[in-house]
């Protein structure tokens, strides 16, 4: 079996700078534990640059997740009211962690939204959250992305069960023990890329941006009340991922910072040996990745419309996001960067351009996994 030839995805990325100005991102992909793609086009990027990762970062939170799972602490199958009781509020008693972490909780935000400063208290946005009904009936696998409640519905979880903060226990289990440059709350100095304004896309009207703030998408994003950033108040997202008081904040719903080489190294550790980042034993065993990746959720998207799939706080690859193995584990964000284990391949994966490219049929990171896996499964032939 000969090594598998990746150029193909770094040459992907040098057309795309060649032929869109203003074009920069950043690849990784570890194979086998090694890194063989590290890789930046563009000049934003240049040096040692990073920028907010947006959902990916929940990605991150359902590895410390999948931790205390294999620690015995968390049950996916239990009720959340077993660590949480509040929770079991308004008819909630009922719902397992899995239901929760996978989007099916119904609690995508609250009507009229919430001011900046409890958005940003993960403890009193929490205790919010607890005592709402959900919008929809329990039980019926219907979903709907909790695009800036989940991290809140995971960080409490994750106080209840350790009495940490999520972000103490990644960096003190994850980050700190593999050296990755993906921060949650503590960024360094000097590094920090901001995220772009995504490109103006010809026919794209005002009118086709709408956003109903009573409506489930709106709810979702807070889109009444907006985010209090240093400049004033904001509504767009990388103006939010840029603000200072948010990345000091780190929430698991979006908030960290950090490159594709790191991405990819935290994910290629969760499931095989890393020599380069000192990784003899991965963060998960067989056991553990196969229970935390396993599908929860599945079917259109109260928020969108579109379909969506999600195990234990991890989005899952399917026809319509076909970013992997149906093993890959991980997640997307909103700057069209995507990150992810694929164990079957031997893939740890991250992507992270220096904008959203929403308007493209498939993302670039989407081909860029397509090109990674045929790369692979064309040196086993």
């Amino acid at each position: 079996m000969s090594a598998p030839d990746f150029s193909a995805l770094t040459q992907l990325l040098q057309q795309r700078a060649a032929e869109e100005p203003g074009y920069s991102a950043q690849l990784a992909v570890y194979y086998g534990g090694e890194l063989v793609v590290d890789t930046s086009v563009g000049e934003h990027f240049a040096g040692d640059g990073m920028t907010c990762v947006f959902s990916c970062t929940k990605g991150i939170g359902a590895l410390v997740i999948g931790l205390l799972v294999q620690d015995g602490l968390i049950d996916s199958q239990a009720p959340m009211s077993n660590y949480w009781p509040e929770f079991a509020a308004a008819g909630k008693g009922a719902l397992s962690v899995g239901q929760v972490l996978s989007h099916q909780a119904g609690l995508l935000g609250v009507p009229g939204g919430l001011p900046t400063q409890t958005l940003l208290d993960s403890a009193a946005h929490a205790k919010i959250l607890a005592e709402l009904p959900p919008l929809w009936p329990l039980g019926q696998g219907t979903l709907g992305y909790h695009a800036i409640t989940m991290g809140v519905l995971m960080e409490e979880l994750v106080r209840r069960v350790t009495g940490q903060e999520l972000a103490e226990v990644y960096e003190r289990r994850i980050r700190r023990p593999l050296g990755v440059d993906v921060y949650l709350g503590n960024e360094p100095a000097g590094r920090y890329r901001e995220v772009l304004p995504a490109q103006s896309t010809p026919g794209f009207t005002e009118l086709d941006g709408f956003v109903d703030p009573f409506a489930p998408a709106g709810l979702a994003v807070n889109s009444t009340s907006g985010f209090e950033v240093e400049t004033g108040r904001v509504f767009s997202w990388e103006q939010i991922a840029n603000s200072p008081r948010v990345r000091a904040a780190a929430p698991t719903s979006m908030g960290a910072v950090g490159t594709a080489r790191g991405l990819a190294g935290v994910y290629a550790a969760s499931f095989g040996p890393v020599p380069e980042l000192g990784v003899r034993v991965p963060l998960f065993t067989e056991d553990t990745w196969t229970q935390v990746s396993r599908e929860q959720s599945y079917g259109p998207d109260r928020c969108n419309g579109l379909t969506k799939s999600f195990a234990l706080g991890f989005a899952k690859p399917h026809a319509q996001d076909d970013f992997g193995s149906v093993f890959a584990y991980g997640h997307a964000g909103a700057n069209s960067s995507l990150s992810f284990a694929d164990p079957v391949h031997r893939l740890g994966f991250a992507y992270l351009p220096a904008y959203t490219e929403s308007q493209r049929p498939v993302s670039t990171g989407v081909v860029l996994s397509k090109l990674a896996r045929a790369a692979v499964l064309s040196a086993r032939a």
